[in-house]
């Protein structure tokens, strides 16, 4: 019996071995430059160990280069890097499945926009779906009966609230003394306000709530932040356990504590829609999202908290996520904090009491050129994965010039490179510079609208097509408000580490510290208390 199981890791590698060898023959048919890898993030005991194999990325003559590739976020890591080496499409082959991945556009337009014949593949499509099946996990039908469904939250009746809301807590939240000296922030430190921000966004346009984030409620053992936060900050390691069902006297703390975080904000659900079912005279007048939510009685209930969970993680990550971006850039480029500026105060500055979404909110064009900037460098999204529903045949560019076809199999994936998309020389010789300035329009009459990308280059932030995010207007709604509020209260500089340090020297380092970044459920970084901004009051 020993002598079995003795050989059991030989039969494993074998196993891998034996994978990885069709997976390449597979490959090479598709012509495709190839990236090998042993391990891949479809792997889940992967998952847990990956960390302790970090020092394989330094290994000499690029022996550990394949690491980067064994994360699913990597493509915020590689930026552009790939991409400009091996092209516009390229394959990773891995024991487990091949992925090509592609910034050809018009390739992309093909795979995002037919959500029929390129669904999102299990495992991936099933991520998020502790509380149940939900908008973001489902294919064909049953997606159609969730989007319908949903999308009444999203409509723009609901925007007015959203946008009264966000700066009711902008003001709250993010209220520092307005005096000559200022008030400093570390990114980190900026981060922590901005998801406190959006939890009591989240708090009060989809659970109803109007109370103290910090306290805990009766019947409660967590408060709503605490269980969101620490199911978020774990969120992979929920996707590995999600069916262990072992005691809690055998689970580590970490378990133990995700467990109960689970339990607690399947609790607050249960109070939202309960709360709903029992006012089902609260009008739709007041524009709030909630008076849609009738609506999911078309749902099943564990279909109702699983869609539930997914618009409340990505309202709570993205939100803070792109906004924590957002205030170090305008640091970062004043000449575009001026130009922001210029705009707020005409259409919202010393206009609180009139400034309403139906008269503002369409005139802040360059606020929201500024999200769109901010999200084609650092987006949340690094790739969403699709799989063929039948063998396909799919346009690619070729590294010589031209245009070739493959087919692609239903057991291989694909994916955007979203960083490497946004980066693509496509967009012109200044695609790296930071300049949102870029998605603005101006017509002969001086009016500005949000412009399209240059010809041949793509934008998707949000996805596109029927799959497109189901909030795109509820986070563009947020974040202007949020930067429109911020910006008429104050003005935002660069935070130097001592009188010594130079403007340059100082915004070198923050922009150093703003390129490490990494994925988890968004974009976060990996030194934000390195640096930081200064909120000088205007007033």
């Amino acid at each position: 019996m020993l002598a079995y199981l003795a050989l059991l890791p030989f039969v494993f590698l074998l196993v891998r071995i034996f994978n990885l060898a069709r997976n390449y023959n597979a490959a090479r048919k598709l012509n495709l430059p190839m990236i090998i890898l042993p391990v891949s993030f479809e792997d889940p005991l992967w998952l847990l160990l990956r960390p302790l194999f970090s020092w394989v990325e330094r290994l000499p003559f690029g022996l550990g280069s394949w690491y980067l590739y064994t994360d699913m976020g990597w493509p915020m890591v590689d930026g552009d890097r790939t991409p400009s080496r091996l092209g516009e499409n390229f394959i990773l082959v891995a024991p487990t499945r091949n992925q090509i991945m592609i910034t050809y556009p018009p390739a992309i337009e093909r795979v995002y926009r037919d959500n029929k014949g390129w669904i999102i593949p299990p495992p991936h499509s099933q991520v998020f779906t502790a509380y149940g099946q939900n908008v973001s996990s489902t294919n064909g039908s049953d997606w159609q009966r969730h989007r319908k469904i949903t999308a009444t939250a999203f409509g723009e009746k609901s925007m007015r609230y959203v946008w009264e809301e966000s700066i009711q807590r902008s003001a709250e939240v993010l209220n520092f003394p307005e005096d000559t000296k200022g008030t400093d922030r570390t990114i980190a430190g900026i981060r922590t306000d901005l998801e406190l921000f959006a939890m009591h966004v989240l708090a009060s346009v989809a659970f109803g709530q109007d109370n103290d984030l910090t306290s805990i409620p009766s019947g409660h053992r967590l408060t709503l932040m605490d269980s969101l936060a620490f199911i978020l900050r774990h969120v992979f390691v929920s996707i590995v356990f999600s069916g262990l069902k072992a005691p809690d006297i055998f689970m580590p703390k970490i378990l133990r504590r995700l467990k109960l975080s689970v339990s607690e904000l399947r609790l607050y659900m249960e109070e939202c829609v309960l709360r709903q079912m029992q006012a089902p005279q609260r009008s739709s007048k007041d524009g709030s999202p909630n008076s849609a939510k009738s609506k999911y009685s078309y749902l099943a209930d564990s279909e109702l908290y699983g869609n539930l969970f997914v618009f409340n993680l990505a309202g709570y990550e993205t939100t803070a996520s792109t906004m924590s971006f957002a205030l170090p850039y305008l640091a970062l480029y004043p000449e575009f904090q001026d130009w922001v500026t210029e705009e707020v105060d005409a259409h919202y500055t010393n206009k609180t009491s009139q400034t309403s979404y139906e008269e503002t909110y369409p005139k802040l064009i360059r606020c929201l050129a500024f999200m769109y900037e901010t999200l084609r460098l650092s987006g949340p999204a690094p790739q969403m994965i699709r799989a063929p529903v039948v063998p396909t045949e799919l346009t690619l560019s070729s590294p010589g010039g031209g245009n070739t076809s493959i087919t692609v199999q239903p057991d291989t994936l694909i994916a955007a490179h979203f960083y490497g998309t946004h980066l693509s020389p496509r967009w012109g010789s200044d695609v790296h510079d930071f300049n949102p300035k870029r998605f603005v329009a101006v017509s002969p009459t001086g009016e500005e609208t949000i412009a399209s990308p240059p010809e041949g280059a793509m934008f998707m932030a949000w996805v596109f097509g029927n799959r497109v995010c189901p909030g795109k207007k509820f986070s563009q709604v947020e974040f202007v408000a949020v930067i429109a509020h911020v910006i008429s209260q104050y003005r935002i500089e660069l935070l130097k580490e001592s009188e010594a340090e130079s403007e340059e020297a100082a915004r070198r380092r923050v922009m150093s510290v703003m390129d490490e970044k990494f994925f988890n459920v968004s974009t976060h970084l990996r030194r934000p208390g390195d640096a930081g901004v200064r909120f000088v009051g205007r007033r």
